[in-house]
């Protein structure tokens, strides 16, 4: 794109791509509308889509990283019901 007759700068260009690249931390799509959810199990914020959103997903990641935290009894109902997207989490996973 020109502006003025000349092209945008760098910086302008790595703003855009970056923003392209932005994916659903629970699905790892790019959607078009990502909200902020506050995690159930840890307390940090995620970018999520709003189908994860209303299915109450939570990132794979997180409920292995809290299942080490927090110990197995915190995520057996996310594991049980199978609330996150991505292969079975193994007790291997769980552990240290």
């Amino acid at each position: 794109m020109r502006i003025r007759g000349r092209t945008k700068p760098k910086c302008i260009r790595k703003r855009t791509t970056i923003m392209e690249k932005i994916l659903c931390y629970s699905c790892n799509k790019s959607k078009n509308k990502l909200s902020v959810k506050k995690s159930s199990l840890l307390p940090i914020n995620l970018f999520m889509c709003e189908s994860c959103i209303s299915s109450k997903f939570e990132p794979r990641w997180v409920v292995i990283l809290s299942g080490r935290q927090l110990g197995s009894d915190a995520v057996k109902d996310f594991i049980i019901k199978k609330r996150y997207i991505g292969t079975e989490i193994s007790a291997s996973e769980l552990l240290v």
